[in-house]
């Protein structure tokens, strides 16, 4: 883990204090290991370690 403060556009989870380099990663970084739900596709079950991933696999999934 990188010490908080070398870059100023670097974010803190307040969960855990890691450090992540912009807000999307602070997101995924959030998803992945503090939520420990899925997000499943209703359509076809295939399930999802983040949201922007199933939002995308809706597009497709008929």
């Amino acid at each position: 883990m990188r010490l908080f403060g070398s870059n100023k556009n670097e974010l803190k989870c307040k969960k855990c204090g890691t450090v992540l380099p912009d807000s999307d990663r602070l997101k995924k970084h959030q998803e992945k290991a503090h939520n420990k739900k899925k997000e499943k596709c209703r359509a076809c079950g295939t399930e999802f370690d983040y949201s922007e991933d199933l939002r995308k696999h809706k597009k497709n999934c008929k």
